[in-house]
């Protein structure tokens, strides 16, 4: 991720080419497939015939290959289907075999309308994922990557392969307060969770820039949680049960000009503070209870402040990084890989870290990943490096 780009967000998960997607053999076995079956055929003694090769060459290549290479291999099937017909089988076997090579071309030339359906269906699901990928990006729009001398980077990963969006979430505003961040993540995972997604993102979006204090800011949040839920319970006619629904959430905030960050956590996982004194876990000693439970929870709602200068870096996470699980069951711990990377900057920290949650989880996430790192530099860029 370029340190100059303007934004920062959600990946593209448009659809790759479709040859990107074959693996290499996909992509030569039918054109091997005719060399096997000439290969194999013609010295071959008695009625072995290598047309079931040609058959599978012409279904192979209607699988995986454009329309125009569909009609090439079948041209090539059929004659190579020749060669073996006047080559071989017409001498040993007469009419056996002329029904055989009709069979064999037909079945061969079956392939191309069945490829011209595939390459229809394929286009109607390419232009449905496109929808859906705007519609999330709706959901969570691009983060500014500079606010004045803030920088920030995003990474988001949706452990359902089957979306963008899952129940993690994340944004940002500059706001008269200084820059506002919220992470959060929505109990449950997946397509159904991105409607309380929405509905905490865009309440976050109007609210921080009206809300003085954290600790309002997060009662208002909280109260867009309870009457979406109320709302949602509504519509589905079940009934509006405490604890139903609820989204664990932290908020941070960075005055423009101050030298301190302030973060209130609402039953969220600790964020992390990284300068060249140390590695610090941070976890509010008033972490609350989530989004959506806030009648529950009669004390006082408080945010806390540490120092945050030029050059400090902030991390906030979900439990997607911090709950990964390799194959023996053990959790992944960044404090190694912050300390490495931190001094590089918000996008290479994000990268490195979610690059290391897929190498300790073999690539397969349990749960949504959300990162937002960001830092303070002495000068605000202006075409050239920011200097940290």
């Amino acid at each position: 991720m370029s340190p100059y780009r303007t934004t920062t967000g959600l990946t593209s998960h448009a659809p790759q080419n479709e040859s990107e997607l074959l693996p290499w053999w996909a992509r030569i076995a039918p054109l091997a497939l005719v060399v096997l079956a000439l290969a194999v055929d013609l010295p071959t003694p008695g009625a072995f015939s290598g047309d079931v090769f040609l058959i599978l060459s012409s279904m192979i290549a209607a699988c995986v290959y454009a329309l125009r290479a569909v009609v090439r291999v079948a041209v090539l099937n059929s004659l190579a289907g020749l060669v073996l017909l006047f080559g071989k089988h017409l001498s040993s076997d007469g009419r056996h075999a002329v029904v055989d090579y009709i069979a064999m071309v037909v079945l061969a030339w079956a392939t191309v309308p069945l490829s011209r359906l595939r390459l229809s269906l394929r286009r109607r699901l390419q232009g449905a994922e496109r929808v859906a990928e705007s519609a999330q990006r709706a959901v969570l729009p691009p983060v500014r990557a500079w606010w004045g001398k803030t920088w920030i980077a995003v990474r988001y990963e949706a452990a359902s392969a089957a979306a963008s969006v899952g129940g993690d979430l994340y944004a940002a505003e500059h706001t008269p307060y200084g820059v506002r961040l919220l992470i959060g993540d929505v109990r449950g995972k997946g397509l159904n969770a991105i409607p309380g997604v929405a509905a905490l993102v865009g309440s976050f979006h109007e609210a921080a820039h009206h809300t003085p204090t954290l600790p309002e800011l997060a009662r208002h949040l909280d109260e867009a949680v309870s009457r979406h839920t109320r709302e949602t319970a509504s519509v589905s006619g079940g009934s509006d049960v405490d604890g139903e629904h609820f989204i664990t959430a932290a908020i941070a905030q960075i005055p423009d000009d101050g030298t301190e960050v302030r973060l209130i956590s609402r039953g969220h996982c600790p964020a992390f503070l990284v300068s060249e004194d140390a590695l610090r876990v941070w976890e509010p000693e008033h972490a609350g209870l989530p989004l959506g439970l806030g009648e529950l929870d009669t004390g006082p709602w408080q945010d806390e402040s540490r120092p945050f200068g030029p050059g400090h870096l902030l991390l906030l996470c979900t439990d997607g990084l911090l709950e990964a699980r390799d194959a023996d069951g053990r959790f992944y711990t960044p404090g190694e890989d912050l300390r490495q990377c931190w001094r590089d900057g918000p996008p290479a920290v994000v990268e490195r870290l979610a690059g290391a949650v897929h190498t300790h989880t073999d690539g397969v996430l349990a749960d949504d990943l959300a990162l937002v790192a960001v830092t303070r530099v002495e000068h605000a860029p202006s075409g050239g490096k920011a200097s940290p």
